[in-house]
């Protein structure tokens, strides 16, 4: 039986390292019976002098309810707001990542 709070928690901690160059990374905490995301939408955000990334990070294809929630928040201009779907297709192995 997979654990899937130790799945997300693996899968942003991937997304956070990748953003290593970033001077300010946040990552959100996870506990076992309370959603800490950022807005609760958002699992990692980063930051530099220009912009603000706030990424929504999913095993496999994020639903189109959660993509319609991500556009409607509002955001001031320097905000960034992304899904990374994780993917283990025959078509496509690896990040797929895009911009709402």
């Amino acid at each position: 039986m997979i654990n899937k709070v130790k799945k997300g928690y693996r899968l942003e901690k991937r997304c956070y390292d990748e953003l290593a160059h970033y001077p300010y990374r946040w990552k959100t905490i996870r506990h076992k019976f309370l959603n800490i995301d950022l807005f609760g939408l958002f699992d990692v955000v980063v930051a530099n002098k220009t912009h603000i990334r706030f990424i929504q990070v999913k095993t496999g294809y994020c639903n189109r309810e959660v993509i319609e929630k991500i556009s409607n928040c509002k955001l001031p201009k320097n905000c960034i707001k992304e899904i990374w779907e994780l993917l283990k297709t025959k078509k496509y192995k690896g990040w797929r990542k895009h911009i709402v």
